[in-house]
């Protein structure tokens, strides 16, 4: 098992954005980066929401496991 952190960033709204900082529902659809200095990067960016002191930074766990053959079908 391997674990892996991602940054999301969150409105103080509480909803995400995706790379063209439309509004998300889920964390699941929203832009991640794996380093927190790559997202504050995006968010005070060209490319980031027009109004980036609105986010906060989501660290995400994403856990990775390799299934054994007993369970591959």
């Amino acid at each position: 098992m391997e674990i892996k952190y991602r940054y999301v960033p969150q409105h103080k709204d509480g909803h995400f954005v995706d790379l063209h900082s439309q509004p998300v529902e889920g964390f699941m659809d929203a832009v991640w980066f794996s380093r927190i200095d790559d997202l504050e990067v995006w968010l005070l960016g060209r490319y980031g929401p027009d109004d980036p002191h609105n986010f906060r930074t989501v660290p995400v766990k994403v856990t990775y496991e390799l299934e054994s053959e007993a369970h591959v079908q």
